[in-house]
């Protein structure tokens, strides 16, 4: 993980949403508990896809969008991770991978988690954002 900085060339994005000091996650249709966010479409910057990516998966419109840092994946797949408050929320449209979307206080047990590595809770500690476990 690479804070502070963002690559030239990335391939997708995820954006630490919050609903006040509160961490908003998605539940996907066929994993679990994740922060929203996914492939970079053409044309589009890091914020766009933060954006299109919170509006699509959990009915979001985000306040201002701050690029965070970056990780790459062993096959090269580079995130840009990005952070933002939600200023609204919308029902779900039904038509994206999406089933529910939640606040927590803290983020669910590792278990609950898409992805049970613990890079969220990292990411939450390390950029001092609340609801790390």
């Amino acid at each position: 993980m690479y804070l502070g900085g963002v690559p030239e060339r990335y391939d997708s994005v995820v954006c630490l949403t919050y609903l006040g000091e509160r961490p908003l996650l998605v539940r996907h249709r066929n994993r679990a508990w994740e922060f929203p966010g996914g492939h970079r479409e053409p044309g589009e910057d890091l914020v766009a896809t933060a954006r299109r990516e919170a509006r699509e998966e959990a009915g979001a419109t985000l306040g201002q969008v701050t690029p965070l840092g970056y990780y790459v994946l062993s096959g090269g797949h580079t995130t840009v991770v990005t952070h933002a408050r939600v200023v609204a929320l919308e029902p779900l449209s039904g038509e994206f991978e999406t089933v529910e979307v939640r606040a927590f206080d803290q983020l669910p047990p590792e278990e609950e988690l898409s992805w049970p590595d613990g890079v969220y809770a990292y990411l939450l500690r390390n950029l001092e954002l609340p609801g790390a476990r």
